[in-house]
């Protein structure tokens, strides 16, 4: 009887144990460990740290040194042609935009007056070689026995009459040259830009009259570089050309001359570069305006 007591004690005794063993969780399975497989003998687990990201620096932009200016696009070269002396305009051989060539005629005053001082002038230069003729065949007449009076007295005249053809004929050549003046030539082969007299009109001595341009190239003129931008500059120096009136076209050129001596405006010393473009463009004209855009290569 006391056995089968102590018996049913044990029993109940052990369901309470297993009981408390279930809700303490005695019984769930355990929960793995991580494992980290070293790199080495003493390899150790790396440790991961929050990074602040890193905004990269913007690129230094460069400096411009380059030297802007305004610039004219004019010829290779060209001129103002003036009257040399006063008169009234007889004939002109050409018009705006006719092509000239090299000493062509262009335009001529009325010559009427000059041309009768070198008929007066050529008369007298006949006279007096006419003289000289005459006074050297007295000379050449002389008899043997002339006296030392008469060789004196002829040989004189000589003298004299080569005097006057001397002056006659330096009479004729200012004749000549003075009809000169009242003609105007071509200094070089160009293109007749402008004629602003008519025929009959009344030209003054100094007047231009005509203005001829070699525009088979173009150059760009700058009259606004400083003292201090122009001893930066040099023969040679690239330049790059736009135009207002042509905003599509962009041309590189180089500098071909630097004026030797600045002018100043308002206080201010200039100078005058021009730059001459690598290519001829036909699109361009005489007087288009231009930026100009230098690259000092010092």
């Amino acid at each position: 009887m006391m056995r089968g007591v102590i018996a049913t004690v044990a029993i109940v005794a052990a369901v309470a144990l297993a009981l408390v063993l279930v809700q303490s969780g005695a019984f769930n399975s355990p929960t793995p460990s991580p494992t980290v497989t070293p790199s080495g003998p003493q390899a150790t687990v790396p440790t991961f740290e929050p990074t602040t990201p890193v905004t990269p620096r913007p690129s230094a932009t460069p400096i411009d040194t380059s030297v802007v200016a305004s610039g004219t696009v004019v010829p290779l070269r060209s001129a103002d042609l003036a009257t040399r002396t006063s008169g009234v305009v007889a004939a002109i051989y050409v018009s705006e935009g006719s092509e000239a060539a090299a000493n062509q005629l262009l335009l001529k005053l009325d010559q009427r007056t000059y041309q009768a001082a070198i008929d007066v002038a050529s008369r007298a230069e006949e006279r007096a070689t006419a003289s000289v003729a005459e006074a050297q065949l007295q000379v050449d007449q002389l008899p043997p026995d002339a006296t030392p009076g008469q060789i004196e007295s002829v040989q004189a005249n000589l003298r004299l009459a080569q005097a006057e053809l001397e002056l006659a004929r330096a009479n004729v050549s200012k004749a000549q040259a003075d009809l000169q003046q009242t003609e105007i030539r071509a200094p070089f082969a160009g293109t007749v830009a402008d004629v602003n007299i008519e025929v009959g009109e009344q030209a003054t001595q100094g007047q231009t009259v005509i203005t001829l341009g070699d525009i088979s190239g173009w150059l760009v003129e700058t009259t606004d570089v400083s003292e201090l931008d122009v001893v930066r500059l040099a023969v040679g120096d690239r330049a790059t050309l736009t135009f207002d009136a042509l905003p599509g076209l962009t041309l590189l050129g180089s500098v071909d001359r630097i004026q030797v001596r600045g002018t100043s405006d308002d206080g201010t010393v200039v100078f005058a570069v021009t730059v001459r473009p690598d290519t001829f463009n036909p699109e361009l004209r005489w007087g288009m305006s231009s930026t100009v855009r230098i690259t000092p290569s010092g």
